[in-house]
């Protein structure tokens, strides 16, 4: 009889169970662990092991077939290509590897899939995205802080060197992320970065993006369960999670890196140099091969070694890696570090195959690109001269932060000001589905939007009305709501959030702890606070904000008139970004406005009549419920 394994049951014994089941020669199996009942049947083993290559591999399981076995030119690595079938039954098998007179066996385990109305959720733009880096955030463990045998623990003066955020800070304080009105968590990697902290060019790794193991969360932020743990407490109190990953580089302390398993399992740093981040060659008809290879083969950086996901067996690997984790932990989406710079066919490889699986999830790529064509191009069904679909369901939209920060900062004129959002939105009949644009006014890559906006509450306050109410899938950088500032450099832009450490002097989890920082930096931070609240909690259920038509007018004297609606309602956004104060003649609204008498403004709670003129106070944003 087959004993069923549950998932719950392995998280118990994972972190020892794994090292004690390993023979002396066999230092990893990759994945760990698997499931059956995939639509795709096919499982790739990476072994790695002392002349492990030298071995022949053999299975004996019902349902499980060993359908190839590939060595490579490290003798240290064996790839075993398995067909879990449809007859396979969860449980421990054995897999046995003969070389010479010597016998090794590795027991490798088949879960049974968990199936919850909690996981893989996806994420649309009925939800608003709470990015937060882990290292930075809070510090809820401050045990973990410096691990034997890691590179780098804690320096608290050093600006690029981690200070001992974890998954226990990030837990401790999901509450206070769900009172603010998120419904979902956007965490940077959290996969272990073993890297050595380089102070000659002041560069630090606690941002989590030159991974070293991309099987285990960094030790420094907690275990693989802690992890789980996090994700499955978010759920269940309403809230989704959305994983950090990266495909086109690793770090160069990573394990398969020290010890390579085939030469072009990366691209060449000394032929091809670094990337020239000129991601505009991917679609361009007429760019030079050269031009494109620079892009897609160039390391990010010398510390992160470009991945070939033109190997086979790579690509196997990490979309894998993908499935596994997925699995695993249960989160509702992911969102794909640099998705330009990898090969595009893997990358549209990669997304299907995970929608294949899981088509309630969702996933957003970081196309960081200079206007709104070359960023709709990478969204799926994007009408492409070459065929290329990239079935990503989800894009960034830097097009349009670039709007909001410009437009709020300049004065008025025929693309200028809030001019300049208008005509963004007007070329969204590029995008497959606009409405699922991740929208942002700052992320962990860009300046803090308190400093894009120099400093200006009423630019802010209006930045934070356009983001929440416009279309797509708004986030709010973590730190945003108490008005945090910061500059271009990462450590600037990254700054740690008040309270999240022990010893803090002030608390901004906490509303005395708001009001006493807004003191100290003669800011509005428990109004700005209160105000995003209040937009975040009423846009939770608005129908009409997350999927309504959208319908707006030509900004006059800076002032930028539009409306979301539908058949059950209909709601005004009128975005005064001028100087002056100024009356609005609602004739020319009458497409929209015809049948409405009243308005409620939902930021502060007045029911007025929509009589004309409208007078509208300068740099203020209005929120209005119209009624009839």
């Amino acid at each position: 009889m087959i004993k069923r394994i549950s998932l719950t049951a392995l998280l118990s014994l994972f972190s020892v169970s794994l090292l004690l089941a390993q023979p002396a020669d066999i230092e990893r199996v990759e994945p760990e662990f698997w499931w059956t009942g995939f639509l795709e049947t096919e499982l790739q083993l990476l072994v790695y092991g002392d002349d492990i290559g030298s071995s022949r591999a053999s299975i004996d399981y019902p349902g499980v077939q060993l359908k190839q076995v590939i060595s490579v030119e490290n003798p240290n690595y064996l790839f075993l290509y398995l067909d879990v079938t449809d007859q396979a039954e969860p449980g421990t098998f054995t897999i046995t590897f003969s070389k010479g007179g010597e016998v090794l066996t590795h027991d490798y385990t088949l879960l049974e899939r968990e199936y919850s109305s909690t996981r893989h959720q996806g994420f649309d733009s009925s939800d608003l995205i709470y990015l937060l880096m882990p290292d930075r955030f809070a510090n809820g463990d401050p045990s973990n802080d410096e691990i034997p045998g890691m590179i780098e623990g804690v320096d608290m003066d050093e600006p690029y060197a981690r200070k001992g955020g974890d998954i226990k800070g990030i837990s401790d304080n999901l509450q206070y992320i769900k009172d603010l009105g998120m419904t979902a968590i956007w965490l940077n990697p959290t996969f272990e970065n073993d890297m050595p902290y380089n102070y000659e060019i002041g560069a630090g790794f606690y941002h989590g993006y030159a991974a070293t193991d991309m099987y285990k969360v960094d030790r420094r932020f907690g275990t693989n369960e802690e992890f789980v743990e996090m994700i499955r407490k978010s759920q269940e109190m309403g809230m989704k999670v959305i994983m950090d990953k990266i495909h086109n580089h690793v770090g160069t302390h990573h394990w398969f890196i020290k010890d390579l398993p085939m030469a072009d399992w990366i691209h060449d740093q000394s032929e091809v140099g670094n990337t020239n981040y000129r991601t505009d060659t991917i679609m361009d008809p007429y760019a030079s091969e050269a031009d494109f290879n620079a892009t897609v083969k160039g390391w990010f950086v010398d510390e992160m070694p470009d991945l070939n996901q033109r190997n086979p067996l790579l690509a196997d690997y990490l979309i894998q890696n993908t499935i596994w984790w997925i699995e695993y932990s249960g989160i509702d989406g992911i969102r794909m570090d640099t998705h330009p710079y990898p090969y595009q066919e893997y990358m549209a490889a990669w997304t299907r195959r995970l929608l294949q699986e899981y088509p309630d999830f969702n996933i957003v790529g970081e196309v960081w690109m200079q206007n709104v064509a070359t960023t709709a191009w990478w969204q799926y069904d994007f009408p492409t001269q070459s065929g290329y679909n990239s079935y990503l369901p989800s894009v960034t939209d830097f097009p349009l932060y670039r709007s909001i920060v410009s437009g709020l900062n300049e004065d008025a004129g025929w693309d200028t000001g809030l001019a300049r959002i208008y005509y963004t939105l007007g070329q969204d009949f590029l995008y497959t589905d606009p409405y699922l644009n991740v929208i942002f006014v700052d992320n962990h890559d860009l300046t803090r939007f308190m400093t894009s906006v120099n400093e200006d509450p009423a630019k802010f306050k209006l930045g934070l009305a356009l983001l929440l109410t416009t279309r797509g899938i708004p986030q709010i950088y973590y730190g945003t709501e108490i008005m945090k500032m910061g500059g271009a450099n990462d450590p600037d832009k990254r700054r740690l959030f008040p309270g999240g450490w022990p010893g803090d002097e002030i608390n901004a989890f906490t509303e005395e702890g708001r009001r006493e920082l807004g003191e100290k930096r003669n800011l509005p931070i428990p109004e700005v606070f209160n105000y995003l609240k209040t937009i975040s909690e009423w846009r939770k259920d608005k129908e009409v904000i997350h999927t309504g038509d959208l319908t707006h007018f030509i900004p006059e004297n800076n002032v930028y008139v539009y409306f979301r609606h539908n058949s059950e309602e209909t709601v005004m956004v009128i975005l005064n970004g001028s100087d002056e104060a100024q009356y609005l003649e609602t004739a020319r609204f009458n497409e929209i406005l015809s049948g409405y008498k009243k308005a409620i403004n939902i930021l502060s709670g007045k029911t007025f009549e929509l009589e004309s003129p409208l007078y509208v106070s300068e740099h203020t944003a209005y929120i209005l419920e119209l009624s009839k």
